[in-house]
């Protein structure tokens, strides 16, 4: 009896971990969409307070970059600090190189969807391009397509949240169903 017993608590462990493991591996997928959407906006936040730094503070590139790789949260934040320290260290390479080596130092770390990535590329162009007002009518442009592509990670989010996370629930249950 005490040994039926010890094995239906096993069982029942194994289910719970079976279950938990499922339903965390959802969650997870489901993390990631809401973390493109925390991206999009702290990096829409990040050019609002670079075109004040620019546009009103009359600030250098690095040292704006620098600002806002401060204020900024990761790895948005890092990128920004990188390609500020990039600028200062390495006097040869230009404003583009330095933010294509930071963006390629910090892509793991950006969920970011292949648009987005294609918006941050883009940026590279604009920065330290062309007098002030032709660069700050292209980041303009470049938050535009931003809000769009923000629109769409938020509209991802919303049809695919749930969905990850009960597919992994379900997935789960049905393993625990296919083992018992």
């Amino acid at each position: 009896m005490e040994e039926s017993r010890g094995k239906m608590y096993l069982k029942l462990l194994g289910a719970f971990l079976i279950v938990s493991a499922a339903y965390t591996y959802g969650y997870s997928i489901s993390l990631k969409y809401r973390k493109r959407v925390l991206q999009l906006e702290e990096l829409l936040l990040g050019l609002e307070m670079f075109l004040a730094e620019v546009n009103y503070g009359l600030t250098p590139l690095p040292q704006a970059f620098r600002h806002i790789g401060r204020r900024l949260k990761d790895p948005l934040g890092r990128l920004f600090s990188d390609a500020a320290a990039l600028m200062l260290k390495s006097r040869g390479l230009s404003a583009r190189e330095c933010w294509k080596k930071a963006l390629k130092k910090n892509y793991d770390a950006l969920e970011l969807s292949r648009e987005g990535m294609e918006i941050m590329d883009r940026l590279g162009f604009v920065w330290g391009k062309g007098d002030k007002s032709g660069q700050l009518n292209q980041i303009v442009v470049i938050q535009e397509l931003l809000r769009q592509a923000l629109r769409e990670a938020q509209n991802e989010y919303r049809r695919n949240d749930k969905m990850w996370k009960y597919l992994g629930l379900l997935g789960g249950l049905t393993m625990v169903i296919f083992l018992l």
